[in-house]
């Protein structure tokens, strides 16, 4: 069975990830927390590791040394890396270092999960031939850790995301389960309209690599749903598939919002080549939430 690490196992895309490939994959988990957030029956182990501890790094891939890395771990809080840029780019940038440096000599595939930040979001949508133009310090991060990638010897995924949504243990809500939460306590919520992008299915995520993966499909992929749509449009479908009250929602505009860190208005991508690489399309927005709906209703019991 080929040995996988998930790095930022605790996470979203790394829970669905341990999820998915448990039974195709021999998985070695790492997350920044001392305990894992999922069942230890699923990995081969869960190891506490800081990307950033380079001498930690080392050890704990030198003594795994694994077919494949998805590297998941990432400081995506976006407003804050506009107030701590050091620990932004020591995550985002350095602690990729740590991880390819590490593995250069039983060169594993790496897997790399990046953004649609790496886009200004002027020209939306974007394909993977298009240049990048970052803007704010998480933005230009990513770029950088992309490129970290890119220049190792290793074959290499760099999968773009954006959008993420999804069930997890203990996780960060996404849009989708903020959204839930908010009208469900029939809290108003102000939802921008002038931001668009192509929401993101946490599973169709794992099926794009696993398929990528099975077909040594290496390089740069956009990976995300195929939908585009707004932010307030995505709120309306989100209330509409989990029966709540849609007049909650007030729609604004970006600029209302006061945020720190410039926002790409349009990132949407184009996902023609995941498709024609994988020869498979992820689901669309609405049955997308409707799985999660479903997946809710088992996580509730």
């Amino acid at each position: 069975m080929t040995s996988l690490v998930v790095v930022g196992a605790n996470g979203l895309l790394g829970q669905n990830i341990i999820k998915k490939l448990k039974n195709r994959f021999e998985i070695y988990a790492a997350s920044f927390e001392d305990e894992a957030y999922f069942p230890l029956e699923y990995v081969k182990s869960y190891t506490q590791l800081d990307i950033t501890n380079r001498s930690k790094v080392v050890d704990f891939l030198q003594k795994v040394k694994p077919e494949v890395i998805i590297n998941t771990a990432a400081f995506t809080k976006v407003d804050a890396c506009e107030e701590v840029p050091d620990q932004c780019w020591v995550v985002n940038v350095r602690g990729v270092e740590y991880l390819v440096d590490a593995s250069s000599s039983f060169k594993p595939v790496f897997v790399h999960v990046s953004t649609d930040y790496v886009f200004d979001g002027k020209a939306g949508p974007y394909s993977e031939e298009d240049t990048p133009n970052p803007r704010g310090n998480y933005a230009r991060s990513k770029l950088a850790g992309e490129h970290v990638v890119e220049n190792s010897n290793l074959e290499y995924i760099i999968a773009r995301t954006q959008v993420l949504f999804g069930v997890g243990n203990k996780v960060r809500h996404n849009f989708v389960t903020w959204v839930i939460e908010q009208l469900t306590n029939n809290k108003k919520i102000r939802i921008v309209d002038d931001q668009i992008g192509t929401p993101t299915y946490a599973p169709d995520f794992v099926e794009a690599i696993e398929r990528l993966l099975q077909k040594e499909a290496y390089g740069l992929f956009h990976v995300s749903g195929p939908d585009i749509i707004s932010r307030y449009d995505f709120a309306l479908k989100i209330a509409e598939v989990f029966d709540l009250d849609a007049s909650l929602i007030e729609r604004i505009k970006t600029k209302d919002l006061n945020q720190k860190a410039p926002r790409p208005m349009n990132s949407a991508f184009k996902i023609y080549k995941l498709i024609n690489y994988t020869g498979w399309e992820p689901n669309s927005l609405t049955d997308a939430l409707k799985l999660m709906k479903k997946e809710l209703a088992l996580s509730d019991g």
